[in-house]
Formats: C-alpha cells, structure tokens, sequence
C-alpha cells in the first residue's frame, strides 16, 4: 500500500479530493463505461469488415487489424487502470495522485489516432489528383503531434503528482492542435475532392452528398474531442475531466475509419438494389440556375420489359397475307397424254369439245 505520493499522505490526499468525491468518481467510470461499450460496436465492426471485404487492399487491412488491436490495448488499460483504483486501492484517495497511470494515455492514443489520419490523409491526396504539397504537410502534423505524445510522457513521468499537470502543457497543447490541424486539413482537402466530382447528373451528385455526409460525420466528432480536450485543460489543468474526452479518442478515430469503409457495403448494395428492382432507372441532371439562352435540363428515362416463356414451343405466327403450305408431293397431278383440267364448265374433257 501507498504511503506517500510527492510529498502527500493518505490525510492529505483525502482532504484535497474527498470533498469532490462525485465527480472524481464520475470522471474514471465515464469514460470506462463509454469506451467499453465503444469497444463493442468496434468489435462488429471489424467483423464486418473482414467477413465481407477481406478482397480490400493489404496495407489498409493491415491499418484496421493494427488500429484494432490498440483499441483493445486501451480498453485493458483502462480496465487494469479502475482494478487498481477501486480494487487493489478501494477506500484510499492517495492512488489517484499517482502520474504514473495517465502518463501512458497520450501516448497510447497517439499510436491509434496517427494510423487512422494516415488513412484518411492517404484519401485526401488520391481525391486531389495526388499533389504532395497536400500530403506533406499533413504528415508533418501527424508526426509532430505523435513526437509531443512522447513529450507528454517524459514530463508527466518527472511530474511527482497529478497536481503538477500544469507542466505537460506545451508538448500537450502541441499534440491536441497539431492533431486537430490535421484532421481540419483532411476533411477540407475530402470535400473539395468531392464536391469536384459532381458532374451534373442527379444520380452521381446524390451520391457524392452521401460521401459528404459521410465525411462531417466519421470526422467531426474526433475533432470536437480535441478541441474540448484543449479547452477543458486551459480551464483546469489538473482536473480528471480531460481524461474523459481523452479515452474516447482512440475509439472514436477508429470508429470513423470503419463506418467510412464499411459505408461500401451500403452503396454496393444500393446499386445492385436499384439495378435489380422492376422500375424503371430515371436519370436526370441535377437542379441548377440556367440562364434563358441555355438549353433546358435534359431527363432520360429508361424503361425496360422482358418477357419469359417456359414448357411450350414458340409457334410461328400466321400472318392474313401468307398462303397455306403448298403441299409439294405432286400427287394430285397427273402426267398421262391427255390434260385433265377439272371445270366445273366440262371445257376441257372431250365431250365438250
């Protein structure tokens, strides 16, 4: 058992958070609770993605089983992190003063966040037409932001306490801005990209506000994060309520990455809907200002009908102009010496003549 953390005892620690006993509780089993059932949804996710797209390509399979096994790695932590607080330690404030246990949590976050960003960096710069003048700096960011997760560590590890958290700031605000700078730089670069691609037609254009959509939704949470991570730590350096915002970071990364690359499923299987459907396919120009000199929008519709026809022969159709058979067996003709026409006027048998 702990006897002394930085100079302060059981007594001391107790009267700095018992009077705040709530909300520190509140603080470590919030993000507990959040991540693990994150670490749930993720688990199906990757499910998802390796039963139904394992033909993807190997370097980004490899990012999704990399990504994957960090964010178990942080649920363990997390969970070996509450074990030591409320079942090795349960009744003592004196643990929670330890740096020892928060010092890892950057860094562990940074390990996950960086790949996810090379991910969506990597899209970013294919949606441009491969100009590296955008690609570049965006690597630069991840890497600085990942370079101040170790700074992180090192200064937080000579900290004696968690009152000294103060001291992490510069390499902590670098990692937050640096991380948020990138993903700002990712999802502007995406939504030019896409929004390049419209082309008029209204089933295209349709598609590309789903991809939009797509991309506010797996990338501004993970933003918001960090901007309330940087916010929350101007405030009160010292508060465990960063450490809220900061679990969820890594799920929340991961999270995006895959519902991005398992939205495939969804519109593979929209477009073999609408191919497979009975109705007709309408294809039209989306809606924009015309001017009176231009030609008017253009609609196609494409209907199409296909009949089947099982267990019966196909008879030939019989026209009004087309002659019976003709039956060519000659039969009824005969070939003697004289020429037996039958008339109904007997003109051409012999008595008649």
């Amino acid at each position: 058992m702990l006897t002394e953390v930085a100079g302060f005892n059981e007594t001391e620690a107790a009267a700095i958070f018992a009077p705040q006993a709530r909300f520190m509780l509140g603080c470590q089993m919030a993000p507990l609770i959040i991540d693990t059932f994150l670490a749930g949804v993720l688990a199906m996710q990757v499910n998802t993605y390796f039963t139904y797209q394992s033909y993807d390509k190997l370097w980004v399979r490899y990012i999704v089983a990399y990504t994957a096994m960090m964010n178990v790695v942080v649920t363990v932590y997390y969970w070996v992190f509450s074990q030591h607080l409320f079942v090795e330690n349960f009744g003592y404030w004196l643990p929670w003063l330890q740096p020892k246990w928060l010092e890892n949590m950057p860094l562990l976050d940074a390990l996950t966040v960086s790949a996810v960003q090379f991910f969506f960096a990597h899209r970013a710069f294919l949606l441009l037409g491969g100009r590296y003048f955008i690609l570049v700096p965006i690597l630069l960011l991840i890497a600085t932001g990942f370079a101040s997760t170790i700074g992180v560590k090192i200064l937080f590890h000579r900290a004696g306490s968690l009152l000294e958290a103060a001291s992490t700031g510069p390499p902590l605000i670098t990692w937050l801005a640096c991380t948020t700078a990138a993903d700002i730089i990712i999802a502007t670069c995406i939504l030019t990209g896409l929004l390049r691609s419209k082309t008029g037609w209204a089933h295209t254009d349709k598609l590309v506000t789903r991809l939009i959509r797509l991309t506010f939704e797996a990338q501004l949470p993970p933003t918001f994060l960090s901007i309330a991570y940087v916010a929350e730590w101007i405030v009160q350096p010292d508060s465990l309520l960063g450490a809220v915002f900061q679990a969820l970071q890594s799920k929340a990364y991961t999270v995006g990455l895959l519902v991005c690359l398992n939205s495939r499923l969804t519109f593979r299987s929209g477009n073999t809907d609408a191919y497979s459907s009975g109705s007709a396919q309408i294809y039209g120009t989306s809606k924009r200002e015309y001017s009176r000199n231009q030609p008017a929008e253009i609609t196609v519709h494409i209907e199409t009908e296909t009949y089947y026809q099982t267990g019966a022969e196909i008879a030939t159709p019989r026209t009004t102009n087309r002659a019976p058979d003709l039956d060519d067996s000659h039969e009824s003709i005969e070939m003697g010496p004289s020429v037996g026409y039958d008339s109904r006027a007997k003109l051409t048998e012999a008595e008649s003549v």
